[in-house]
């Protein structure tokens, strides 16, 4: 597979990949904020909801209290005259409106302190009877306090009340498969809000309680309070935003749900889900439900009566259509945002393929350039190419490789120079070896003929003159032969002392040397080392004519040795030349690496001296100050086998000129 088609695929794959997972994630997300949303919405629309109901227990008892208050009561029940209570008959209402003042009630009651019946309003007839099994009633004459709270009347008591009632209590229940268990439960049963208000005379002496009742059956004040406070008449696509119900047991006796021919559902049941967990278990249920005829994100909680038994629930419902739509249509702008995202990316990433491939033929047109030897070619810059890094970093290896061609060019000139003059010197050395014996004779036939000439012969002196040149020419041909042998590579206990003296001796004589003073300074009775005699004599010597390149013929040439505190044998070279400068001394032991001028030096003298004191398992360190001096320090382990030095001339210093 061509490159272009392998990162176009790979691009594309990474785009579809990170879109996925971004539209999963996404998805998620919007689903899981939407329904918390929603809950957190049906949870509020409930907790109004129980507000609404428990405002209007208390404007019960308020109610009960303005009639205690404003009523000849107190006269009625000290006199046994009931005739002034027949004006409490106003405030029966005959259906399921409120009046202005929120005076209407379905029941009103006079009872005496032991819970008989002294008057009903909606019934004057039916008296006497005691009414203890009300709790409500119980408890406000035992505690002498204000109660109230949603009870469940039996029909044959809510007719004793108001026979008036008797219509709203019979609801025809829906029949589903678990409409008979519930129907049997809640079957000619009504809820009715109660509230019961104690009457005190002045001592504070109980004289009975006034009680008042509201039945919630086809009642629709309260359910339709909450619609209008919690929804305010919304509406969406031609349907109710949001409705709310009263529950008797598990039949709705009270709501706003509307059904398929626009009445009210009075009469359906709830789902046995719901049941099960609201009336079985005492707990709130909320989730999507379907409710007659649509789902609604719902709601449900108990009732409690005064004895904390669950009599019915309260229900409160969202139209789930809107949020659903509201989810889909979020979605679906996430979905288009996530692919125009996606294509834009795509096409992004195909432009910057190209632009690499581009850059890829770029580079191999010039790696091909640079294999067919043209080490001068350069890519051309370009600013809005976005590889200025890379472009840079490969010119400046073409210009390494072409420095590096033209050093190795170089230096195989100087090879083969050197290579000339090894052979040279190998002639030399034969030569300087031919040339040992007639010097052994001159010397000797000079030597016969001085010794035969008499002290006042004129000519003596020119003979004793001849014989100190000859063995000056004998001397100087015979350490060219020593430094012309084929090193041995035995390593042998060596006297560094003699080492330096030796090699020094092979130079100084020599022009280079002329104008330089020789400074000593060598330690006396220093261990010996383990070395070879030949390597050592060839570190010291290159060491020493480079010293001399670097003072050009003048400066000082001052050689020392010591033992270290280490126990190590260091011996310092310092010339008083031009230094080095900074930035070449990382590299002065590098290979063919010189600062001397073409010609001058092959680069190689340093590296073989830094490979002969590694092989003697010493090193070698350079200090240079540009423009003033350097040195060369060797550091050399003893052999275990001390020893002294034997040659004492200048160990103690001097200079040699």
């Amino acid at each position: 597979m061509k490159l272009q088609s392998r990162l176009v695929i790979g691009f594309l794959i990474a785009t579809c990949l990170t879109g996925a997972v971004a539209t999963l994630v996404g998805i998620t997300m919007i689903n899981m904020t939407t329904l918390d949303e929603v809950q957190r919405k049906v949870q509020q629309d409930i907790n109004t909801a129980k507000l609404v109901y428990r405002h209007n227990l208390e404007r019960l008892e308020y109610q009960l209290q303005f009639i205690a208050l404003r009523s000849p009561i107190h006269q009625a029940i000290l006199s046994g005259n009931l005739q002034p209570l027949e004006d409490l008959r106003v405030l029966i209402r005959s259906g399921t409106y409120q009046s202005p003042e929120h005076m209407s009630l379905d029941m009103l009651t006079l009872v005496d302190p032991r819970g008989k019946v002294i008057y009903r309003a909606a019934n004057p007839d039916a008296k006497g009877d005691v009414i203890l099994w009300d709790s409500v009633v119980r408890r406000c004459l035992e505690e002498k306090k204000p109660e109230s709270s949603a009870i469940i009347m039996p029909y044959d008591v809510i007719i004793a009340q108001n026979p008036l009632l008797a219509d709203r209590i019979q609801i025809p229940i829906v029949k589903t498969p678990q409409s008979v268990e519930i129907r049997e439960k809640v079957m000619n049963q009504g809820m009715v809000l109660r509230a019961a208000y104690p009457i005190m005379d002045k001592n504070r002496k109980l004289l009975g309680a006034l009680v008042g009742g509201v039945l919630l059956n086809r009642d629709y004040s309260i359910v339709d309070t909450i619609k209008e406070t919690v929804y305010r008449d919304e509406r969406y696509k031609g349907r109710d935003m949001g409705f709310a119900t009263i529950f008797l047991g598990g039949v709705r006796i009270s709501t706003n749900v509307m059904t398929r021919d626009n009445q009210r559902a009075v009469g359906t049941i709830v789902s046995k889900e719901v049941y099960d967990q609201v009336i079985g278990q005492g707990k709130d249920w909320i989730g999507s439900a379907f409710v007659v005829n649509d789902w609604y994100i719902s709601s449900y909680t108990p009732i409690w009566d005064i004895d904390n038994k669950i009599i019915g629930m309260f229900y409160t419902g969202i139209l789930e259509a809107k949020y659903r739509d509201m989810k889909i249509n979020t979605i679906l702008l996430f979905l288009g945002i996530t692919t125009l995202g996606m294509i834009i990316a795509f096409f992004i990433s195909f432009r910057l393929g190209q632009s690499i491939i581009r850059r890829i033929r770029i580079l191999k047109q010039a790696t091909v350039a640079i294999s067919s030897g043209n080490l001068d070619y350069q890519l051309p810059s370009g600013s809005s190419s976005g590889f200025d890094m890379l472009d840079e970093a490969f010119n400046n290896m073409a210009r390494s490789l072409k420095d590096r061609d033209d050093r190795l060019q170089k230096a195989f000139q100087r090879i083969t120079s050197t290579e000339r003059l090894a052979s040279l010197g190998q002639m030399a050395a034969g030569v300087a070896h031919e040339i040992n014996n007639p010097l052994g004779g001159i010397l000797l036939y000079s030597n016969l003929v001085l010794e035969e000439m008499s002290a006042e012969n004129s000519s003596r002196s020119n003979m004793e003159k001849i014989i100190y040149q000859t063995e000056r020419c004998k001397k100087i041909v015979q350490n060219l032969l020593d430094f012309a042998r084929t090193p041995s590579g035995d390593m042998t206990p060596l006297v560094v002392n003699e080492v330096i003296l030796t090699s020094l001796n092979l130079v100084k004589d020599q022009s280079m040397f002329l104008g330089i003073d020789v400074s000593t300074k060598l330690a006396p009775d220093l261990p010996l080392v383990m070395g070879d005699l030949s390597r050592l004599e060839e570190v010291f010597l290159n060491l020493f004519i480079n010293a001399a390149d670097a003072m050009d013929g003048k400066g000082l040439l001052h050689i020392s040795s010591r033992l270290s505190s280490s126990g190590m044998v260091k011996i310092s070279i310092s010339d008083t030349g031009k230094g080095i400068d900074k930035a070449y001394l990382p590299h002065i032991f590098e290979p063919f690496f010189t600062t001397k001028e073409p010609g001058q030096g092959t680069g190689l003298g340093l590296s073989i001296t830094y490979g002969i004191i590694q092989k003697h398992g010493g090193l070698i360190d350079v200090q240079s100050e540009p423009g003033k001096s350097t040195t060369f320090t060797i550091t050399l382990p003893p052999c275990s086998q001390t020893g002294i030095g034997s040659a004492q001339p200048n160990q103690e210093g001097g200079i040699i000129g």
